[in-house]
């Protein structure tokens, strides 16, 4: 029999070490939110000193900081040259340069967001020092707004850059006496700049190496010089892609039924030529992609001149050398049905006036026109003429337009066969039905432009900018069956009538064409009209 004090022992441990994990000491939940963000209270060099000799910076603060993300956030206005090292030590931050700053340069150092405090990360907001080397602090300042052309939305993190007027300038090898980044947006400014002559650029450096890297970076410039001495406002920029390179044959694609060439950037318009007229192939091109078909089986190689001319009429000019791979083993003796895109896509409203294409990934060698058949209502035949169609020069784009007498929906009927590509490869069979458009559904833009000589393009385009509908005009516009939705107009002045957004030329200090924006969204229900426009 186990003796009962013992029990009462064991239970009264128990009891007491209940207690005890009951009672352990927890930290208050709740109260104020701290939202005090780090204070300066101590720095070397002291704000706006000068003749600053030292190689080291220091910041004292009143709380023990993050400077996890202050390498990123830090910008040194001009640049500072060498290599530096960031060290964080108590509440101090410390800033050592290998080399000297630049003798009589007036520095301005930019924290953004790169200091908070250690609890809550709270955010040190406009932190910056500035010190000079020699005797003068300089004082002059720019400022403005930076916007994309094409969407007139601000830009976060543009980098605005100053040179120094010379001679000649290559932005793709030289750094700015000055940047700065615009913020969300799309405003920099300038501050504590040297008085001088200088040429503003707005680029998005998207590696870091303050230059321009024209082929993947959009910019903006201003075509005059800007004498800073006086303080500048509102020196506005828009940037774009603007890649003014000729084009270059990235790869090639070498296969037995095929041999593409991969260029770096969307080609206008090829020009190929093959030095012996018996060599001739089929071959497809469009962007960035140039294409030639081994269609009888040739095993030599084949010598051929070809130009690649992109939008802004840049060419390269250049001889390839084609070498198609031998074939592993004989192709299939059944042929495969060939692939083909078609627009409207099934079930998509029709107009009476048709505008119907098919797209194809290999050029057409044989349309059989009597197996494509349009019917109204299911069952009367709209007969197809000649002027009803039309390939683009490669033919692997085919455009139908006619005019229906339908009322209410439309069927396409292609028979197997109707369609036949250059490696043989048919079309299968398709029936495609469409409903007729109600125009009650839909709604209408009609306006016209104050300026009435130069051409324009208007463009109906929705909120991804994405476009909906364009025209070119000169004086009047009117935009029929748009759907419901909210919409920006905007205005492209194509001032040499090519029917195409030109985007300039750095190099030749040209701009782009002038797109301008209608002031407001245009919002539009269904059976709804807007009349008399004024596009100014």
């Amino acid at each position: 029999m186990i003796n009962r004090k013992i029990i009462q022992g064991v239970l009264f441990i128990q009891a007491c070490n209940l207690f005890i994990s009951c009672a352990q000491f927890v930290p208050p939940t709740g109260g104020k939110k701290d939202e005090v963000i780090p204070k300066l209270i101590n720095s070397i060099p002291k704000s706006e000193q000068k003749n600053f000799k030292d190689k080291t910076i220091s910041l004292e603060f009143d709380e023990l900081v993050d400077i996890s993300s202050l390498r990123q956030e830090l910008l040194i206005v001009p640049e500072a040259e060498g290599i530096f090292d960031i060290k964080s030590k108590s509440k101090t931050v410390i800033l050592k340069f290998d080399k000297a700053f630049k003798d009589s340069t007036t520095y301005t150092i930019n924290f953004r967001k790169g200091i908070k405090d250690l609890n809550e990360r709270n955010e040190s907001r406009n932190l910056k020092l500035v010190f000079s080397t020699g005797n003068n602090i300089d004082s002059m300042k720019i400022d403005g707004n930076i916007k994309s052309i094409l969407t007139n939305q601000p830009i976060l993190d543009a980098h605005v850059a100053l040179y120094k007027l010379q001679d000649s300038l290559d932005l793709k090898k030289t750094k700015p006496n000055y940047f700065i980044k615009s913020d969300s947006s799309g405003h920099y400014q300038f501050e504590n700049i040297k008085s001088g002559k200088y040429r503003i650029y707005a680029f998005m450096d998207k590696n870091n190496n303050l230059k321009y890297d024209t082929k993947t970076e959009e910019i903006g410039f201003r075509n005059d010089t800007i004498n800073l001495n006086k303080n500048l406002s509102n020196i506005n920029l828009l940037i774009a892609n603007a890649n003014n390179e000729k084009p270059k044959n990235q790869k090639v694609l070498p296969k037995a039924e095929d041999y593409t060439i991969l260029f770096d950037k969307n080609i206008k318009s090829f020009v190929v030529k093959f030095e012996n007229k018996n060599d001739s192939i089929p071959y497809y091109g469009e962007g960035k992609e140039l294409k030639f078909y081994n269609t009888t089986q040739k095993t030599d190689t084949l010598k051929v001149n070809i130009t690649a001319t992109d939008s802004s009429g840049n060419a390269l000019n250049y001889l390839q050398k084609i070498k198609f791979r031998e074939s592993e083993k004989k192709r299939k003796e059944k042929k495969e049905y060939l692939t083909l895109n078609i627009k409207p896509k099934i079930g998509e409203v029709i107009e009476k006036n048709i505008k119907y294409e098919i797209d194809f990934d290999t050029p057409i060698l044989k349309f059989d026109i009597s197996k494509f058949k349009i019917l109204s209502d299911t069952i009367r035949e709209e007969k197809l003429e000649n002027n009803n169609i039309s390939w683009n020069k490669f033919k692997t784009k085919l455009q139908i337009n006619k005019k229906l007498s339908t009322e209410r929906e439309v069927k396409i009927e292609m028979g197997r066969g109707a369609f036949i590509n250059i490696k043989g490869d048919s079309s299968d069979k398709i029936d495609l039905k469409y409903p007729l458009l109600k125009s009650e559904n839909y709604a209408l833009i009609e306006g016209n432009f104050e300026e009435k000589k130069i051409s324009k393009i208007i463009q109906i385009i929705n909120e991804r900018y994405e476009v909906v509908a364009e025209q070119i005009a000169k004086e009047k516009f009117l935009f029929q069956n748009i759907k419901p939705g909210i919409y920006l107009i905007r205005i492209i002045k194509d001032k040499n009538e090519n029917g195409y957004w030109d985007y300039g030329n750095i190099e030749k200090n040209l701009q782009p064409e002038e797109v301008t924006f209608y002031e407001e969204p245009i919002r539009l229900k269904a059976n709804f009209e807007i009349r008399g426009l004024i596009i100014k």
